[in-house]
């Protein structure tokens, strides 16, 4: 799982990436999006984005590749926080902070656009609904992030990779990058510990554990998900209802 391989779909853009999820934008907000990315960057894999504690003068839509944004803790390990996939802002919880929050690194070749901060909160002010879109894609992240702390936190290894497995699995399928449950994989299993909090050797045991019960079938460069109900079984999270537009959220 830890080929140097671009995402199979990378090639697609995302302007305006997930800011466009839960708002339909109209061509004038659109427009101002667009005009707010900078001319896009290439960045080979372990490429650091962007240190924590640095100037948070610039927030990153990902249109190619995956990042990891990870914090630091004082023993010097890492915890990797969230995986990036294509079409993700990289960098907003800092928006409210005078430093950066987290480390953004590749895990693979990423092409980026950087978004002034400046700029973008100067877009919020003259067309709201971007900053409503913005606001409830946040609060989807923040669902996301509170569903991996319950499961790192309460369950033991399998279930933390069934839900780490269905959760990519469901982002991917957005863009159509997972048909019939296969993906590309560049996750190496000490980034999978990192992530769900687990030793690289414990990863490797319970992934053979899968394979052998024929939930998932591994190579060098993909995963598929076998069986993605029973996968959602173990995992033990409820499939999440979001809403399509703001006239629901006044609705309910």
């Amino acid at each position: 799982m830890d080929e140097d391989l671009p995402p199979p779909n990378d090639s697609q853009s995302d302007a305006p990436g997930r800011l466009g999820e839960f708002v339909t934008l109209s061509s004038r907000e659109r427009a101002a999006l667009a005009g707010l990315l900078e001319p896009v960057q290439h960045w080979p894999r372990h490429h650091v984005l962007r240190h924590e504690a640095a100037e948070p003068s610039h927030l990153y839509l990902l249109t190619q590749g995956w990042v990891a944004s990870s914090i630091a803790l004082a023993s010097g390990k890492q915890q990797i926080v969230k995986v990036h996939l294509p079409g993700d802002l990289l960098g907003a919880p800092s928006l409210c902070l005078t430093t950066t929050v987290d480390c953004l690194t590749a895990m693979t070749p990423i092409a980026v656009h950087a978004i002034s901060r400046s700029r973008l909160i100067a877009t919020f002010e003259a067309y709201p609904r971007i900053a409503l879109s913005l606001f409830l894609s946040a609060q989807k992240e923040r669902v996301a992030l509170m569903e991996s702390l319950a499961v790192v936190g309460q369950a033991p290894a399998h279930v933390r990779i069934a839900a780490t497995l269905t959760n990519l699995f469901d982002r991917l399928s957005e863009r159509g990058d997972a048909p019939g449950g296969m993906f590309h994989m560049p996750l190496t299993q000490r980034d999978l510990g990192d992530l769900i909090g687990i030793t690289p050797v414990h990863v490797n045991r319970t992934l053979r554990e899968m394979d052998r019960l024929n939930l998932i079938k591994r190579s060098d460069q993909t995963i598929s998900l076998l069986d993605v109900d029973r996968l959602r079984r173990i995992a033990g999270l409820p499939v999440r209802r979001y809403v399509s537009g703001p006239n629901r959220i006044t609705s309910v």
